[in-house]
């Protein structure tokens, strides 16, 4: 009886294009298996992203290895799952808790605090070494462009923070409150995805236009999972994964390619993996303990593992003077355990967290929930918590709300 009631109380016209904005969601639950699975997929993510720049994002980084190079071929394969499966995970997590009225400014100055604080952070101080190092670096009188174009591997984060600047906007419009509208968002974003006139690099606007569908994924396959989670839709998926990923296996076995760029290299195959991989995993990917507890530190992880992945190259000497293989795990360690304890360590300095993570207080254990898992939430995750009250819907603004629950 409580679930037909329940059933009573989904307007049918949440499926219609006429419905207003302004009308609430429904509150859709999550178990604790896919908290779990987030967690786990956070840590096979930071994996695959350790694992490719101790590989090297060039022939003339990192391992130094050849393009037909065992190492360089795993990292390949798995290059159009890598940022897709951050990004798809950033907008599942915004989804358990969006956007609502009346919080746009406080949530974007959480979004700032949580992103953009540490993103400066880690830019200065992975500059500063460069610069100390005689690495490639601008020079000082132009340090400012750090800040507002890509700098190494950080420019997912400005990329992230434009996206999430859309998503304040669509939000604000309804333009993701039905499900025909957001397929047409969806459908838009592809049109930018493959054909965008965003060719400026500032504030990594192209490459927000890489990452927008799959965070569009991401938020689509909570927020309409009714939907996206039938068993025929997952079969469908499942399958367009594995002929996808085998027609690009095929390629990267077949060929001796050189690293690939994967927001510059964009195809519907390409898109298919990223998309298809991360709807699988998040419903079929078993716990895995470990992947849990390093999914629990992405971001820290993310910033700063090649600090640590350098550490080991530098203390090894020049590229080639010992094993490979050895060199390839010390550094892949060091990269993941690394910005782990700079984590814990952050918590014993005042302002630490704050620095290292955005954070203001340390986080607070929950019993459930992917916020609870590996004792740690991304940023994504914790902007998402408006207020520490499950959100009602995206920019809930309807009538017979009471101001305590839109406050």
């Amino acid at each position: 009886m409580s679930n037909s009631i329940a059933w009573r109380k989904i307007r049918i016209e949440r499926l219609s294009i006429s419905q207003s904005p302004r009308e609430p969601f429904p509150q859709v639950g999550r178990d604790s298996l896919e908290s779990a699975r987030v967690q786990t997929l956070r840590g096979i993510a930071c994996l695959l992203l350790v694992a490719f720049h101790t590989v090297g994002a060039t022939a003339a980084a990192g391992l130094h290895v050849a393009d037909n190079s065992p190492y360089r071929v795993f990292t390949n394969l798995f290059v159009h799952v890598r940022m897709p499966l951050f990004t798809f995970l950033s907008g599942l997590v915004y989804a358990y808790r969006p956007l609502r009225a009346g919080q746009v400014l406080q949530f974007s100055g959480k979004k700032l605090r949580r992103l953009a604080l540490p993103f400066i952070v880690a830019s200065t101080l992975l500059y500063c070494l460069n610069v100390a190092l005689h690495h490639e670096a601008p020079p000082v009188q132009q340090m400012w462009t750090i800040y507002v174009f890509p700098f190494k591997h950080l420019w997912f984060v400005q990329a992230l923070l434009l996206v999430f600047a859309a998503l304040v906007a669509l939000e604000s419009l309804g333009a993701l409150s039905t499900f025909p509208r957001f397929m047409l968002v969806f459908a838009f974003s592809l049109g930018l995805y493959f054909y965008g006139p965003f060719e400026s690099q500032a504030f990594g606007l192209h490459n927000a236009t890489y990452l927008l569908p799959f965070f569009l994924g991401g938020l689509g396959a909570h927020r309409y999972r009714d939907l996206l989670h039938l068993r025929r839709v997952l079969i469908a998926t499942v399958l367009c994964f594995v002929v996808a990923q085998g027609f690009h296996t095929y390629t990267v076995l077949t060929r001796a390619l050189g690293p690939i760029v994967p927001s510059e290299d964009r195809s519907p195959i390409h898109l298919l993996i990223g998309l298809s991989a991360s709807l699988s995993a998040v419903q079929l990917l078993p716990r895995m303990r470990l992947m849990e507890r390093i999914g629990g530190s992405a971001y820290p992880i993310y910033l700063y593992h090649p600090l640590f992945v350098a550490a080991i190259f530098f203390a090894a000497g020049a590229p080639g003077a010992g094993s490979t293989g050895l060199l390839f795990v010390l550094a892949g360690v060091a990269g993941l355990a690394g910005p782990m304890l700079m984590e814990r360590g952050a918590r014993q300095i005042p302002g630490g967290q704050l620095l290292l993570e955005g954070r203001t207080a340390p986080a607070v254990s929950r019993p459930s929930g992917a916020e609870s898992m590996g004792g740690r939430s991304s940023p994504a995750e914790e902007e998402s918590r408006q207020g520490g009250r499950p959100a009602p819907g995206p920019l809930v603004a309807h009538a017979g709300l009471s101001a305590e629950r839109v406050s």
